[in-house]
């Protein structure tokens, strides 16, 4: 039986031994047979010690000793962990010359605003899941903030495709991003958290690295879409979800 499909993000957290956010059994099982997985896992490898440098230098508030030459995978390939250090050391470069002209930290939206920007079409084009496979995905994504999300109530237009859905983390909390495409391949995410406050928040557009987004929260939980130049698609879009989500 041909073994499933695992998500960079799976098999970034195998990597890092978080089973909470991996099938480990699973995976490891899967490698014994899927010399394919095997290269992919080899091309996710990260020089973790440079990341590390990284965030020490967040600490501090120094900048840090970045690396003379791109992190490259053994194949020489930029796989999805080197997207994470390239967005890190960003988020370094930008704490040492002062984009943030306040004493303001960014908030949980604006870490998935630069996870976002690293997001092409082909993050995502050949993603391809079964509808059943779907929904035991999202049961498992949207189970890890305590909400239930029917793939129907993700399938509200033709101008958005359901890719994939993932948990991801902010500060300790979990954080769900659900990953579509709309109808000119551009990459939109949903994104959601629990909020510490239960205070709704009208739905409110905004531009953020670039793309349009909308936020809103209410009943405990916070949102945003983001992704793609589309302010009227976004508005619409967020409007729709804000009512069925």
């Amino acid at each position: 039986m041909q073994n499933r499909y695992f998500s960079d993000e799976e098999l970034v957290a195998f990597l890092d031994g978080e089973d909470d956010y991996a099938n480990v059994a699973e995976i490891t099982s899967a490698l014994k047979t899927d010399a394919n997985l095997a290269n992919r896992i080899d091309e996710l490898r990260l020089d973790t010690k440079q990341v590390a440098k990284s965030f020490e230098a967040l600490k501090i508030g120094k900048m840090p000793e970045l690396p003379s030459a791109p992190i490259t995978s053994a194949n020489d390939n930029t796989g999805f962990r080197n997207a994470i250090a390239a967005s890190i050391l960003t988020l370094v470069i930008g704490y040492g010359a002062g984009i943030s002209t306040s004493n303001s930290q960014p908030d949980w939206r604006d870490y998935v605003a630069s996870y976002q920007a690293l997001y092409t079409n082909s993050t995502l084009k050949n993603v391809a899941l079964s509808d059943a496979t779907k929904q035991e995905e999202l049961d498992r994504v949207a189970a890890a903030i305590g909400k239930t999300i029917p793939i129907e109530k993700l399938n509200i237009s033709t101008q958005l495709e359901y890719k994939r859905s993932q948990v991801l983390g902010y500060k300790g909390k979990p954080l769900i991003q659900i990953a579509f495409l709309d109808s000119m391949g551009q990459p939109i995410a949903l994104c959601i958290i629990r909020s510490d406050e239960n205070e709704k928040l009208d739905l409110a557009m905004d531009s953020m690295e670039g793309m349009s987004s909308a936020k809103w929260s209410k009943e405990g939980y916070e949102y945003i879409l983001i992704g793609g130049k589309d302010d009227a698609l976004i508005s619409r879009m967020a409007s729709k979800f804000s009512d069925t989500i």
